[in-house]
């Protein structure tokens, strides 16, 4: 298992912009970061998921995910 810690914001552009910008299996340093994060980014959606390794991650009933439109690959 490991932890991922994702990081949304909107841009100056007005764009919503969602990043992995962390992973570990390590808890105390997902902690850490995340206290970095939290104080770096206090305005931001920061969150952290539990990832098993070697799974279909889809056919969990919560994983990490971004709705986009077909407006977006415009």
């Amino acid at each position: 298992m490991i932890k991922i810690i994702v990081h949304a914001y909107v841009n100056c552009e007005n764009k919503a912009i969602v990043e992995v910008v962390f992973a570990s299996s390590d808890e105390s340093r997902i902690s850490a970061k995340m206290t970095e994060l939290e104080s770096k980014y206090p305005n931001d959606y920061l969150a952290t998921y539990d990832l098993p390794l070697d799974s279909d991650l889809t056919s969990l009933p919560h994983y990490p995910s971004v709705e986009i439109g077909k407006e977006d690959f415009n």
